[in-house]
């Protein structure tokens, strides 16, 4: 598991509007320009925050890429 590559992909999302809508547009396809195993992309893709922070994820790092994908509304779900 490679925390860097998970990282890296959301520090993009969450600092660049651009890089966001392309997940939310085709995240299988952005996701292949990071070095990152299947389990790792679908660790993203599901957005599956507590196996993130299993694999050592940073809490605040995915909170910042989750709101900047799906809008502050999404984390009163």
């Amino acid at each position: 598991m490679s925390v860097n590559a998970i990282e890296r992909a959301l520090w993009q999302i969450s600092t660049d509007p651009a890089e966001a809508r392309r997940l939310r547009e085709d995240s299988q396809s952005y996701l292949k320009d990071f070095r990152i195993d299947e389990e790792e992309r679908s660790l993203l893709v599901s957005w599956d925050v507590s196996g993130m922070l299993v694999h050592g994820v940073h809490p605040m790092l995915v909170m910042m890429a989750f709101t900047a994908a799906n809008g502050p509304a999404a984390m009163a779900v």
